[in-house]
C-alpha cells in the first residue's frame, strides 16, 4: 500500500495543524426506522479495523514524508440521548461535523446516531480529510458492510534508513518537478473574461461561524428528464443549477462566462491512498440569466475530464511544495482563493453504502466541512457556492454550501435561491428542514 502521505494528505494536514482550518468529510443517512445499538457497534468496529484505522506519524528525518501507522483504538458510537425533530437534523449534523478529530493522535473519524420522531433515525459519519477523501469515505463503509478489512497500514516499524531513502527520493522528485514545470505549457484553457474567484482583504466579523447550508431531496426521474430535454446529463444539469444559483444571488454577472470547478477521482483499482482526487475547470456561459445549453456544458466537461491527469505546472511542483516549511506554506495559502463554483457529483451510491447496517436509507447527504471559517475569512477567500450531489434510488440529494456572506447572508436566502432554481427546471424537491 501507499504508506507515505501524498501531497494532498499533507496539504489537508497542514491546513489543520498550521492554519487552524480542519477539513472533514461527512455523510448523513436518513432512515424510516431505528437502528439497534448492536448493529451500530458492529459497524463502528468494522470501520475501525479497516482503512479508517490509520493515523499520521511524522518522521524525524528532514525531507522524509510522514507515514501511516495503525490506530490502536476504535471510537465508540456517539448516540444522542433523546429523539430529535426533523428540523433539528441539519443542526445535529453540523454539531457532529464540528466535533474535533485528530489524524495524528486519534480519533480521525466519528460515527454518531440519533433517533427522530415517528420511529425514524439519522446516522452521521465524519472523517478527517487527511484520513480520506470521498472515495475512501464510500469504500470504507462498503468494505465494512462486506466484512473486508482493507487498507490498514502495516504495524511493522519503519527503519531510519527507510526515512533517509524517502527524503532522497522526495528531493529527486522535487527537482524533476521543477524542471518539468519550467518546460510545461503555460496559460489557461478558459476563455478571456471568465469570472473567477479572487482574494481580497478580510473585512467584517472574524468570529467563527457556520456558513449557510441547504439540502434538498430531488426527484431523480424529473432531474434526468429535465437534463435530457436540453441535451445534457444529470451532471451537466447539476452544473447549470449551481451556476443559476450564483446568477440569482447576484454573485456573478450574466454577461460573461463563469468558471466552474469539477473534482475528479484519480483512484485506481486496489488504490490505498487516503486522498486521490484531482480537479478540472470549465467555463459556463449564461444566456439571459439562465444556463440552458446543457449540451455545451456536457461537451466542455468531457474535454476537461480528458485532461485531468495532464502534468500541469501546479501538479509538477507538488513534491517541492511538500518539502517547504510550514511557515512558507501558510504564507502562500493566505493568497489562495476558494472556488467560485465547485460541483462535486458523487454519483449513484453503492447499495452497501446506502444500507450500512442492512436498513436502506431514504436519502443520503454527503459534503465536506471546513472548520474555523468566519464571514471575514470567506470574504477574503472570494468564494461563491460549493455543492455535492448524490443519488440513492429514485432520489437525488443536493447539498449546497454558500461561501459569500454578502450575496448569501443566511440559510433562508440560500434555500430560496436553490428552491427557485430547481422549480425553474421543473424538478420537484423537498428541503431538509
Amino acid at each position: 500500500m501507499v504508506n507515505r502521505l501524498t501531497f494532498d494528505d499533507d496539504l489537508f494536514l497542514r491546513s489543520e495543524r498550521v492554519l487552524g482550518i480542519p477539513v472533514t468529510n461527512q455523510s448523513v443517512w436518513r432512515f424510516d426506522r431505528e437502528i439497534p445499538a448492536a448493529e451500530l457497534d458492529e459497524l463502528a468496529h468494522r470501520l475501525g479495523t479497516g482503512r479508517l484505522g490509520r493515523l499520521v506519524a511524522r518522521s524525524a528525518v528532514p525531507g522524509a514524508r510522514a507515514r501511516w501507522v495503525p490506530s490502536a483504538t476504535i471510537p465508540p458510537v456517539a448516540v444522542h440521548p433523546f429523539a430529535i425533530s426533523p428540523d433539528e437534523v441539519l443542526g445535529w449534523a453540523g454539531d457532529e461535523a464540528a466535533q474535533p478529530l485528530d489524524p495524528v493522535r486519534g480519533p480521525g473519524w466519528r460515527l454518531a446516531y440519533a433517533p427522530t420522531g415517528a420511529g425514524g433515525s439519522v446516522l452521521s459519519l465524519v472523517i478527517s480529510h487527511v484520513v480520506g477523501d470521498g472515495g475512501v469515505h464510500v469504500s470504507s463503509v462498503v468494505e465494512a458492510v462486506r466484512g473486508i478489512s482493507a487498507g490498514r497500514p502495516p504495524s511493522a516499524p519503519t527503519r531510519s534508513w527507510d526515512d533517509v531513502r524517502d527524503a532522497g527520493g522526495q528531493l529527486l522528485r522535487a527537482a524533476r518537478g521543477v524542471l518539468g514545470a519550467l518546460r510545461a505549457p503555460k496559460g489557461s484553457a478558459l476563455p478571456p473574461g471568465t469570472q473567477v474567484s479572487k482574494t481580497r482583504p478580510a473585512e467584517g466579523d472574524d468570529a467563527p461561524q457556520r456558513p449557510p447550508f441547504a439540502v434538498f431531496d430531488c426527484d431523480a426521474d424529473s432531474w434526468d428528464a429535465a437534463a435530457t430535454s436540453r441535451g445534457g446529463s444529470a451532471n451537466s444539469l447539476f452544473i447549470a443549477v449551481l451556476t443559476e444559483i450564483l446568477l440569482a444571488s447576484g454573485r456573478v454577472d450574466a454577461d460573461a462566462p463563469v468558471k466552474v470547478s469539477l473534482p475528479v477521482s484519480d483512484r485506481g483499482e486496489d488504490d490505498d491512498r487516503s486522498n486521490a482526487t484531482t480537479g478540472v475547470s470549465i467555463a459556463v456561459t449564461p444566456d439571459g440569466g439562465r444556463v440552458t445549453d446543457l449540451a455545451a456544458i456536457r461537451a466542455a466537461s468531457k474535454r476537461a475530464f480528458a485532461t485531468a491527469t495532464d502534468p500541469t505546472p501546479v501538479r509538477l511542483l507538488e513534491p517541492l511544495v511538500q518539502l517547504l516549511p510550514d511557515a512558507l506554506v501558510a504564507a502562500t495559502a493566505e493568497n489562495s482563493p476558494v472556488p467560485l463554483c465547485l460541483c462535486s457529483n458523487l454519483g449513484e451510491l453503492p447499495q452497501e453504502f446506502a444500507a450500512p447496517t442492512g436498513v436502506p436509507a431514504t436519502s443520503i447527504m454527503m459534503r465536506s466541512v471546513t472548520g474555523g471559517t468566519s464571514p471575514a475569512l470567506l470574504r477574503a477567500r472570494g468564494g461563491g457556492v460549493t455543492a455535492w450531489l448524490t443519488r440513492t434510488g429514485r432520489t437525488l440529494t443536493l447539498a449546497v454550501l454558500a461561501l459569500d456572506p454578502d450575496h448569501f447572508p443566511d440559510t433562508d436566502a440560500l434555500r430560496a435561491h436553490t428552491a427557485n432554481t430547481l422549480a425553474g427546471w421543473s424538478v420537484p424537491a423537498e428541503a431538509w428542514s
